[in-house]
């Protein structure tokens, strides 16, 4: 197929804390690639999924949340990342929560509206909106608030419009030819998705605040030659009842992190997988950028 029928083109994905980006990425690239959870800020790294087909290959960027910084240095690089991310690409997608528009989403237009990338906006969650007929209401309420290219309503958790938003997407990429091989699905590395997939279970299966305040980090990955993955990895956290907690019960609560993270890995990986965790406590690792660097935060500065 030559070029001039092909498209390709790089979406960002923008928004607050917790409006959904991460689950509107996966859902559009049919991979989970960016991983999720209820509590808000919980991706922290600048993450490409990619979705091809024979008329297009579209490449779209999961980014944290744009929040306000609370001076820490983890805190400071998650919005540099955001913002960063705006650049240099073919179209942006704000999505907001359709219940409500707060002050967070004006500090993400004032960024994403001083590009030259066309913005779209996205209305995220209209499955907990109550009626169908609250939408319209909505779509006309935000549109006084930019000259948004499209204004799409629709709900990652069930899916409903993500096929539309993909097809309008679509549409307006530039014509060229695919950046990526056709079944790469991130430019992430195994090792990376992994320690992802770690974390989220972090997130997913221990109290509010701790999760903010623990990193991952792979201290191996190695395939033998039986092909079963084998993976140890070091947990930081900020102190010993943080260390305490992670733990559980009985090493409980690691074990279930463990399980299910596991689990996760094997799926994307489509291998065996022997996952080894370590609980190691240094206070304030989250200030410190050589810390930072050493568990990936650095990546995207």
């Amino acid at each position: 197929m030559g070029t001039e029928s092909f498209r390709f083109g790089v979406v960002t994905l923008v928004g607050r804390p917790n409006v959904g980006k991460s689950s509107i990425m996966n859902g559009l690239i049919g991979n989970k690639v960016s991983i999720t959870s209820r509590k808000p800020q919980t991706t922290r790294h600048r993450i490409q999924g990619i979705c091809s087909t024979d008329e297009y290959q579209i490449v779209f960027v999961d980014t944290p949340g744009i929040h306000e910084s609370a001076g820490v240095a983890m805190n400071k690089i998650l919005n540099r990342t955001a913002r960063s991310s705006l650049n240099e690409v073919d179209l942006i997608l704000m999505v907001v929560d359709a219940r409500r528009w707060t002050s967070g989403d004006t500090r993400v237009l004032v960024d994403a509206g001083a590009t030259e990338s066309s913005v779209w906006l996205i209305l995220n969650k209209i499955d907990l909106l109550g009626r169908p007929d609250l939408v319209l209401p909505r779509i006309d309420q935000v549109r006084r608030r930019y000259d948004f290219g499209e204004i799409v309503p629709l709900s990652a958790k069930t899916g409903d419009n993500l096929d539309h938003l993909m097809t309008l997407v679509a549409g307006v990429m530039p014509e060229g030819p695919s950046g990526y091989p056709t079944q790469q699905v991130t430019d992430s590395s195994d090792v990376f998705i992994a320690a992802e997939f770690i974390r989220e279970q972090i997130f997913r299966l221990v109290g509010d605040e701790i999760p903010y305040e623990t990193a991952v980090d792979i201290r191996s990955f190695s395939e033998r030659k039986d092909g079963l993955v084998s993976i140890e990895v070091d947990i930081w956290c900020e102190n010993k009842r943080q260390r305490s907690i992670l733990i559980g019960d009985d090493g409980d609560r690691l074990k279930t992190i463990g399980s299910k993270a596991r689990e996760q890995i094997q799926r994307y990986l489509g291998k065996k997988v022997y996952l080894e965790q370590w609980i190691k406590v240094k206070k304030g690792w989250a200030d410190d950028k050589r810390m930072l660097a050493k568990v990936g935060y650095s990546r995207w500065e």
